[in-house]
C-alpha cells in the first residue's frame, strides 16, 4: 500500500511548483540583468520569428506564423512558457520540413540565445553607469 504524505496546507507548494518558482525567479533575474524585463522583444532565429517577454506573471517565447496559408497555429503558437507554477517547453527533435511546431530548442537553449542577443556591449555598462 502506498504511503500518503500529510501536508500542513492545501496551499503548500509541491516540489515541481517549488522548482518552477525557482526557475521563473532565475529567468526574471536574467531579464533584469539584461535590462529587458517587462519589454516585448522580437527575435529572429534560424529563419523563424519569435516574440519574447518576461514580466511578473510569465516568461513566454511565441513563434510567429509566417506561412502564407494560415494554419498551423494562427497567428502563431507558444514554444516555451514559464510561470511560478509551471514550466512548459516544446523540446522536440530538430524540425522536419513538414513539422511546423518543433523548434528543437529547450528552455536553457532559449535563455542562452536571448542572453547572446540582448547582452549589453562592454561600453554600454560604463555609459549608463
Amino acid at each position: 500500500m502506498n504511503e500518503v504524505r500529510k501536508t500542513n496546507s492545501v496551499n503548500e507548494p509541491t516540489e515541481p511548483q517549488k522548482s518552477a518558482s525557482l526557475v521563473f525567479a532565475q529567468i526574471q533575474d536574467l531579464f533584469h540583468r539584461l535590462g529587458i524585463f517587462g519589454q516585448k522583444l522580437q527575435l529572429e532565429f534560424e529563419g523563424n520569428k519569435y516574440l519574447i517577454s518576461c514580466d511578473a506573471r510569465a516568461f513566454l517565447v511565441y513563434r510567429v506564423n509566417e506561412q502564407g496559408a494560415v494554419p498551423p497555429g494562427v497567428p502563431g503558437w507558444p514554444v516555451c512558457l514559464v510561470t511560478a507554477e509551471t514550466v512548459v517547453d516544446e523540446c522536440g527533435p530538430a524540425p522536419l520540413k513538414c513539422e511546423y511546431f518543433s523548434t528543437g530548442l529547450a528552455l536553457p537553449d532559449w535563455l542562452e540565445i536571448i542572453e547572446q542577443y540582448y547582452r549589453p556591449e562592454p561600453g554600454d555598462a560604463a555609459a549608463s553607469g
